[in-house]
This record gives C-alpha cells, structure tokens and sequence, in this order.
C-alpha cells in the first residue's frame, strides 16, 4: 500500500496500519535491543566527535612553584633547568651578597628573554620568574599591569 493512500485512509478515520511498516518497526526496536551497550557509546562518541566539541587537554601533573634561595652561583643553573621545565619560580635574594645575586639575575633576565619568558621583581630580594605560557599580574609597584 503505498504511502499517499495510507495517510488518505488514517485521515478519513479508516485507521489502518500498514503491515510491513509495522514489522520494520518492531525489527528496530529488537536490533536495539541487541546492540550491545559498548557499540551504542561508541556510536554515541562518533557523533560527539563529528560536533564542535573540543576535548580541553587534561594534564595528569600537578603544577609547582619553585621557591629558591640560592647560596651562591652556582645554583643559577638548577634554576634555569626548571625554567625549562616550564616551572614558575619564586627567587629569594635575601641571604645572598648583593654582587653575586646581581650576577644571578643577569643571567636569568637573559635566560628568560632567550626562552620567551618574564621576571619581575616582587619586593627589594624576591622576583618572580615565569616561562612563556604564564602571565604575571597583581597590584604590586614592581608588577607591570
């Protein structure tokens, strides 16, 4: 019975279903029935990933922040290693000869600039040191805004 004639008759009040519509729909349903579960979310994950949808990285470590104190300057280059890292470091100046934590912050101030990075001094001994992909802000006088 074709499809024009069957909506004619249902509109007319001769309610009439369609046999072999009715036998399609009941094979679905028993097709979804014995779709296993791991099939319907992998078809469910198919058509996420076909959408907009953008998975956001997760990362499985924790971040730090390094807090140093150097003694001398030869801790210059442990600090630098977790510049690399894309560590943030809090550098504390204060138990240090002025000469020597000048030196020091020269060579990080050009380590910085090779790696795309930023320090800025905190208070008179402390500066903060950050790779590239961090931003520093605040309200104090030795951060820019």
């Amino acid at each position: 019975m074709s499809k024009v004639a069957s909506k004619l008759r249902n509109w007319l009040g001769f309610d009439i279903v369609d046999e072999e519509e009715e036998f399609e729909e009941a094979e679905l349903r028993e097709e979804q029935e014995l779709e296993p579960i791991a099939a319907r979310e992998e078809k469910r994950r198919d058509r996420r990933s076909q959408g907009k949808v953008v998975d956001l990285p997760v990362s499985t470590a924790h971040s730090k922040l390094i807090v140093y104190r150097p003694v001398s300057y030869e801790d210059t280059m442990s600090i630098i290693g977790n510049l690399k890292s894309r560590k943030p470091i809090i550098l504390n100046m204060e138990s240090i000869e002025v000469e020597v934590a000048q030196r020091i912050l020269d060579f990080m101030s050009g380590a910085c600039s090779a790696m795309g990075g930023d320090i800025r001094k905190v208070s008179a001994k402390i500066f903060a040191v950050v790779p590239a992909d961090y931003e520093i802000v605040g309200n104090s006088d030795g951060f820019k805004e």
